[in-house]
């Protein structure tokens, strides 16, 4: 006769851990809903090209400084040794959250020889490189259309829709790319 009571102790106990436990689950689940919107992902007609792994690529730029990045992404070598001339490591490397809008090496390209000329000198390197950067981790959506006004005091528009968007005229070819301790975005030509 004492088998009765048991089995039904045993049966009360299994339907309060399957209570407790789908209680759990169901927490979780709100406590997922609640945590918002994924991280933006990098976005833009160039990501692709850039490589799949090693240096240059998405997961390695994600770990280390954007001065780094910028250095071992062969598109920003002209940026890279403008960073070298402005000396401006110091300010790079003491950065955090905010966004650099990276010209490419075709960007610079573009520029008339006598403008190219001048950002051999220190100062004109300087002004161009506070041009480049917004104290703000400016996502993806932060760019469809609004003003920003860069570390050196210029007003950068920023414009677009989709996958296509453009910062003070210049098209973002790859843009909202997380480095360690900023957001880069790299252009086809060097913003007005």
């Amino acid at each position: 006769m004492r088998s009765l009571p048991s089995r039904t102790a045993l049966a009360v106990g299994i339907v309060l851990a399957a209570v407790t436990l789908s209680g759990c689950a169901g927490y979780g689940e709100e406590s997922a809903d609640r945590a918002g919107p994924p991280p933006d992902k990098p976005f833009g007609q160039t990501c692709t090209q850039l490589p799949a792994d090693g240096p240059g690529s998405m997961d390695s730029m994600g770990g280390i400084p954007v001065l780094a990045a910028i250095e071992q992404t062969k598109d920003l070598s002209t940026l890279a040794g403008l960073i070298k001339t402005a000396k401006a490591k110091d300010l790079f490397d003491s950065m955090d959250n905010v966004t650099v809008f990276a010209p490419t090496d075709e960007a610079f390209a573009k520029l008339p020889d006598a403008q190219r000329k001048t950002l051999g000198d220190q100062a004109a390197a300087s002004d161009l490189l506070r041009r480049l950067i917004v104290v703000r981790d400016l996502h993806k959506s932060d760019l469809a259309d609004h003003d920003y006004t860069s570390v050196q005091g210029a007003v950068l528009k920023a414009t677009g829709s989709g996958d296509d968007y453009r910062v003070g005229g210049a098209q973002v070819l790859c843009g909202s790319i997380k480095t360690s301790n900023a957001r880069l975005a790299m252009l086809d030509q060097v913003p007005s």
